[in-house]
């Protein structure tokens, strides 16, 4: 048998040596294709591969190799196949970048201005939203120290409950069909079917928005007695109606953006809707306007801040469909065959399984964790007894606009742990679409201990600072509100450890679990305040907020650990902290300072944050590295 080679060269080609197998001539692959053939010989004792060399090369040659050798040869063609083409091809346009996906916050380079489109790094993206976040939460306070100074406290407590019913309902009414966006947008853009994945959750969206809207311009009476327990003006529930719609479609943007990474837009919108509202609402209370207006005002924000999304979306939606190397090798089914595959026909039908365990779990935690949100204040509402100038109802209403000023601060935590949990969810969504299972854990782990130091020290300043805002901000009109205020700052601390701790079950698509904890929370919430609000008053609910949310992050951890978190003293330290909030501030703070010192010592854990920096940030902080 023998084997021969001959070299041709041509003044205007170049081809590769043409290998001669068994005196058969085999096709000539041309040199800039750069790919690697293998031939193996009929016989079982030797095998041989032929590969491809430059015009100008002085050895062409056949070199006999064992059988591993020829499987890893082999293993190694297809891995490298794409490298070889890019570099044959010399193109000084294609610069994609080969970089190892060992992270989903990685950004993904553009290989031609058709393919332009890049993530957010966590880090960087998580810096922006916090930066964001705190300045617009910072006026979002002034707004409430304003509302607080330019309405009466039961105006106050209607705002309350209109603002509440707004933002909590909404995801009720809308089934958790937009809930899933965050979650599955990387896992159908992988598959190459984001488009209609988008399409058919927007007409979802709209079907259930048309349906509750409508419904609320039919009944406005009987949502007058759900939202304010008694008929209100009509033109109050059309408000709230239009508030509603103005929601939905900011949410539904925000998600959408979120869901693919584009952190600083979704911080840029949400920046635009806190200032926007802030600056309409007080311009109209200022100008002798009413509480109705306040809800238009509240619409007219979302609407505008939803622009910049939209155009964020038209821009680059072309391009977020495009799939680079490295997204295509590990959406190979190839690329762990040990796992199972995913890859189903993407029909509306096996959509709808795929998705309804997932929507149906999320609506139940919508459902039920607003009914906790709400349910101390409509227990405060309904067990406050009548005084002697007041009514009942006025009393009630008067008792939650005091529940509310002393919640100013703690929901600003709140809002802000909501914010970084929703951020992580499309980072540990597609860490766990590379099969990074690993690293899911770790920036979780790494999360809450951040959001516990962190907001500890938040809650141990605001209560140093607390007599100076309620009596000279609140002019000293506010007296329970501050009272009650550590346990607040207690309990949502906890509430922002959950919001980010649950996005691990959401990940793994064990999400029902989530519901189970918050009904528990919501079941001893109501018999707690049922016994507790009559004997102690308003100090009475907020000892059984506290201990109820207490239940849900109990619940939470355990479920986590049942579904594969890996439970740690770490996990027992950041859910103890806060509570070191309810002996002193003083206490709490030295406590958050001297865990913070402990963790960042850790050489692993500091190194592995530092690493999560883009390199050019790195290089600037030399001296902690």
């Amino acid at each position: 048998m023998g084997v021969s080679w001959e070299g041709v060269r041509d003044t205007r080609r170049c081809t590769e040596p043409v290998c001669y197998h068994d005196s058969t001539p085999q096709c000539p692959v041309n040199v800039l294709q750069r790919k690697i053939r293998t031939t193996v010989p009929n016989g079982p004792s030797s095998h041989m591969i032929s590969r491809s060399f430059p015009a100008n090369d002085k050895v062409n040659k056949v070199t006999p190799i064992s059988e591993p050798t020829f499987a890893n040869a082999a293993t190694q063609h297809v891995a490298s196949r794409r490298e070889f083409v890019r570099v044959a091809r010399n193109d000084p346009t294609d610069s994609r970048s080969q970089l190892p996906m060992s992270t989903a916050d990685s950004a993904t380079q553009s290989t031609t201005p058709r393919s332009a489109f890049r993530v957010d790094s966590l880090a960087i993206g998580m810096i922006v939203m916090l930066a964001m976040t705190v300045l617009g939460r910072g006026i979002g306070f002034i707004r409430g120290m304003a509302f607080c100074r330019l309405m009466d406290d039961t105006d106050v407590g209607r705002w309350s409950m209109a603002f509440g019913f707004i933002t909590l309902i909404t995801p009720v009414m809308l089934l958790g069909i937009p809930g899933v966006l965050p979650r599955f947008t990387e896992h159908f853009r992988l598959k190459r079917s984001l488009t209609p994945f988008v399409r058919r959750i927007a007409i979802g969206t709209l079907s259930c928005t048309v349906i509750f809207v409508t419904t609320m311009l039919w009944l406005p009476d009987w949502f007058g007695w759900i939202v304010f327990l008694q008929p209100q003006d009509n033109r109050l529930i059309y408000g709230v109606a239009g508030a509603v719609v103005g929601m939905i479609v900011y949410n539904f943007i925000s998600d959408l953006n979120g869901s693919l990474r584009q952190v600083r837009m979704v911080s840029c919108m949400q920046f635009m809707q806190g200032v926007g509202f802030t600056l309409l609402s007080v311009a109209w209370l200022l100008t002798g306007g009413t509480f109705t207006g306040v809800v238009w005002m509240f619409a007219a924000s979302c609407l505008v801040a939803s622009l910049p999304g939209l155009w964020s979306l038209v821009r680059s939606w072309d391009s977020a469909q495009i799939l680079q190397d490295s997204e295509e090798e590990s959406n190979s089914p190839t690329a762990d065959k040990t796992l199972p595959s995913d890859d189903v026909p993407f029909g509306l039908w096996n959509m709808i399984r795929r998705l309804a365990p997932y929507a149906t779990a999320l609506w139940l935690m919508n459902l039920i964790g607003n009914l906790f949100e709400l349910s101390d204040r409509y227990m405060i509402l309904h067990f406050i007894p009548a005084t002697e100038t007041l009514s009942a109802e006025i009393a009630g209403q008067a008792a939650v606009g005091q529940y509310h000023s002393g919640r100013i601060i703690p929901m600003l935590l709140l809002s802000l742990g909501t914010m970084i949990g929703g951020v992580m969810l499309p980072y540990l969504s597609a860490d766990w679409e590379a099969k990074r299972f690993a690293a899911v854990q770790t920036r979780l782990r790494d999360a809450l201990l951040a959001v516990s130091i962190v907001f500890t020290c938040g809650s141990a300043m605001a209560i140093l600072l607390g007599p100076w805002i309620f009596n000279v901000l609140l002019q000293g009109r506010y007296t329970d509100g501050m009272t009650l205020m550590p346990m607040a700052l207690c309990f949502c601390t906890w509430a922002a450890l959950v919001t980010v701790g649950q996005n691990y079950l959401w990940t793994v698509e064990k999400g029902k679990w989530v519901p189970v904890a918050m009904a528990a929370g919501l079941l001893s919430n109501l018999a707690l305040n049922a016994w507790l609000l009559p004997m102690y008053g308003l100090q009475g609910a907020v000892i059984a907020t506290l201990c109820s949310h207490g239940v849900v992050m109990s619940g939470v951890w355990l479920a986590m650990i049942g579904c594969g978190y890996k439970v740690d003293m770490t996990l027992v330290v950041l859910s103890l902290l806060p509570v070191s909030l309810l002996v002193s501030p003083y206490v709490a703070l030295l406590l958050a300072i001297a865990i913070g010192l402990m963790v960042w010592n850790d050489d692993a854990t500091r190194q592995r944050w530092l690493e999560s920096l883009p390199e050019n940030v790195r290089a600037k902080l030399p001296l902690l590295g």
